[in-house]
Order: C-alpha cells, then sequence, then structure tokens
C-alpha cells in the first residue's frame, strides 16, 4: 500500500490521475495500517509504522522522505518477521520484487488508461485551457452524430474480416509446405521472418513506392500504367458487380481498392510472424498420427483435415484472438501510406481517427472517448471469440 501510494502521488504530479486520488489512497494506507496494528499489536511496529506514516506524508519527491518510507517497511518487517511463516515471508519477497515491474506497468499503462477514461467525460481538454465536465456529452456525439466515426469504424471492420481469417489460412499453408522435407529449409524460415523484422515504417514507404501510378513495380509488372492504387475510393464488391447492373452504396460497396492495397501490405509484413508460430505448432503433432493415417490409406488432404487442422487449433485460436486486437489497432502502414484517410476517407481506420482527433485538432477529451469506446468492442468481440471458437479448440495430442 505504501509503495502504491507513491506511484498513486507520482501519477497526481504527471496529472495522469486528479488531485483527490491522493488522499483517498492515504485514506485506504491508514486503515490497513490500523487493522494490521488491532489484529496483533506488538510495540515493536510503532517505530515502523510511524517512520513509514512520517515518510509517505512527507512525499515521494523528497529524498529524506523516500529514506524514511523505506526504513518504516525494513522496520516493520524486521519486527513482523518472526511471526511470519514461510508462506508468507515467500510472499512478501515476492512482492517486493514484483514491484518495480508493477509500478511501471501501473505509471504508464494503467493509470494513464483511467485518466483517459477521465478526460472522456470532459469538454474538449488539451492541456492548455480549462475544461468543464460534460458527462455523456462526448459519447453521444460519437455514437449518433458524428458519421466519420462510423465511416471509420466500417473500415476497420473490413480489415479484420479480409486480414484475419486470410492472413491465418496463407500462413497456415505456407507453414505446411515448409514442415514437408524441404531443402534449406533454414533459409526459407528467415526469408519468410525477415518482413516481419522489418520496420514497419519502411515496409509502408517501400510498398507506397510499389504502388505508384506512375514508376510502381506492380503497374509495371501488370501492364497497367497511371494506375493509381492508393487514391481509388471505388470498394471492391461495387466494382466486380457493377457489370451485372447491381450497384452497391455504403458499406456494402466493400473496401476500397486503396484499402485493398493496404490490407496486402498487411498481409505480408504479418506473414512471417504467423508461418512460425503455426511452424512450431506443427511440429509438435506426434508423426506416429500421420504413420498411422497412411497405413489406413489416408490421403494427403485427409490428413491435414482430420489431423493437422484439429490439432493445430490451439495455434489458430492464438493467432485469430491476437489477429483481432492487431487488426483493431491498425495505423502506421495506413497514415504512411494515405496521409489524409484516402480520396474519401476510405482507407480511415479509428485509430487514425483518434489520432487526429487528439494530435490534430487537440480534442483529447473526444480521442479518449473514441479510445474507450474502442477498447469496449475488442473487449467483446474478444469474448465473444473465445465464447464461440474455444470449444472447437483440441489441447489435447
Amino acid at each position: 500500500m505504501a509503495v502504491l501510494l507513491a506511484l498513486v502521488r507520482l501519477a497526481v504530479a504527471l496529472e495522469l490521475l486528479p488531485p483527490w486520488a491522493y488522499g483517498v489512497g492515504a485514506i485506504l494506507l491508514l486503515g490497513v495500517t490500523l487493522e494490521a496494528m488491532f489484529r496483533g499489536f506488538q510495540a515493536a511496529l510503532l517505530p515502523g509504522i510511524g517512520l513509514l506514516l512520517v515518510g509517505i506524508g512527507w512525499g515521494y519527491g523528497n529524498t529524506p522522505a523516500v529514506l524514511l518510507a523505506l526504513l518504516g517497511v525494513g522496520a516493520l518487517y524486521w519486527a513482523w518477521a518472526p511471526r511470519m511463516s514461510e508462506r508468507e515471508q515467500a510472499s512478501f519477497w515476492g512482492w517486493v520484487l514484483v514491484w518495480p515491474s508493477l509500478g511501471l506497468l501501473l505509471v504508464w499503462q494503467i493509470f494513464p488508461s483511467l485518466y483517459a477514461l477521465w478526460l472522456s467525460f470532459l469538454d474538449r481538454f488539451n492541456f492548455i485551457g480549462q475544461s468543464r465536465f460534460a458527462g455523456l456529452l462526448n459519447y453521444e456525439i460519437l455514437l449518433t452524430r458524428d458519421p466519420l466515426f462510423w465511416k471509420a469504424m466500417g473500415n476497420t471492420f473490413w480489415f479484420v474480416i479480409f486480414t484475419v481469417p486470410l492472413g491465418i489460412l496463407l500462413a497456415t499453408v505456407v507453414a505446411i509446405l515448409l514442415n514437408e522435407r524441404v531443402r534449406l529449409l533454414g533459409f526459407f524460415r528467415t526469408l519468410y521472418f525477415l518482413p516481419y523484422i522489418t520496420a514497419l515504417t519502411a515496409a509502408a514507404a517501400v510498398w507506397d513506392w510499389i504502388y505508384h501510378p506512375e514508376f510502381g513495380f506492380l503497374n509495371w509488372v501488370l501492364g497497367t500504367p497511371g494506375l493509381d492504387w492508393l487514391s481509388t475510393p471505388q470498394g471492391i464488391f461495387a466494382l466486380a458487380m457493377a457489370p451485372l447492373g447491381i450497384h452497391l452504396q455504403g458499406f456494402w460497396a466493400g473496401p476500397s481498392v486503396a484499402f485493398v492495397a493496404i490490407m496486402v501490405m498487411s498481409l505480408w509484413h504479418l506473414l512471417g510472424y504467423q508461418v512460425v508460430v503455426i511452424l512450431a505448432g506443427l511440429q509438435n503433432i506426434p508423426k506416429e498420427y500421420y504413420e498411422a493415417a497412411q497405413l489406413d490409406g489416408a490421403s494427403w488432404w485427409q490428413q491435414q483435415r482430420y489431423i493437422t487442422w484439429p490439432l493445430l487449433s490451439p495455434t489458430t485460436f492464438f493467432l485469430s484472438t491476437l489477429g483481432l486486437i492487431g487488426a483493431f489497432q491498425v495505423f502506421t502502414q495506413v497514415l504512411i501510406m494515405t496521409p489524409t484517410g484516402g480520396v474519401l476517407q476510405d482507407t480511415l481506420t479509428i485509430t487514425l481517427y483518434l489520432y487526429n482527433k487528439g494530435f490534430r485538432d487537440s480534442d483529447f477529451s473526444y480521442a479518449s472517448a473514441i479510445a474507450v469506446v474502442v477498447f469496449t468492442v475488442i473487449l467483446v468481440l474478444t469474448l465473444v471469440q473465445q465464447r464461440v471458437l474455444e470449444r472447437r479448440v483440441n489441447y489435447e495430442t
């Protein structure tokens, strides 16, 4: 509690928590201390409690105060150690050793997340001027009066639908081929993994050149000079159905040609990581299963369908969960390849929209509301995915 209270005060100083949070923490610390005293009072505990409370009350930014607090914790441990069981001592030292990492997690992730939630209830907070409490106004505007939010959310859903299952399918095919007895297996594994370890910013810049309408490599290969892949806002479903006289609009027109081009780049970038993970899962499947299937006359396709795919389900479930979360957070390649979000906002994703609201428009309250909504959507979809898919996962071989 003492270390946690010090972190709370640091978060208050960094304006990650409201000022009253430190007072609440101090009351909780005092309550825990009094409860410990009444539960097992010892005179030897008094010096440690006194040093601890004086150090915490003095402040974390004062070096003597920090030393007093540490001396208080040491005195409390020295006085209480004779009564502690071996399990209690192990628990104590476990918390002592884990607190540095847990403190970093609290200061840089948990507290900022709570702070973002608080900002979402304010009106146009920008760290400069005054802002007033607005309640659920940002959420009301976001969900009912902001067409760009729904446009960005629709684009993001298309990205999830296209890249997650297609990426896992391509990676599974490549991993199965690499799992066969082929020469230079290590070379091919490295070759497929290289795109993943390449900086995403640099990779997006290279693909931006590949898609260039005049000098791009893709137009040179296809013989389509002048075709601007990243500035074509027509949906692929609308283009496919137009010759049949069917005209699709809005979300049902599908992702634009520009957005599909970004999806292709994203699939290329993540393919190596997915291949390595699936290849590790394939190598954990006992070879005896395939030998028994061959003796029973099973074809190669039947072996993959009835052995490989069921026993690979934990790996695919892992990749689908991470892929869903990562796809909702796609940002870098979209910003590099289409900085404005496309011609008709056809490549605007929800994270790019959040970035624009926060750092372009300096409306961190609205951006925080977007972040909270995206977090909720990701959480709900992840839970649904876990409830639906995990029942089909076979963890035993």
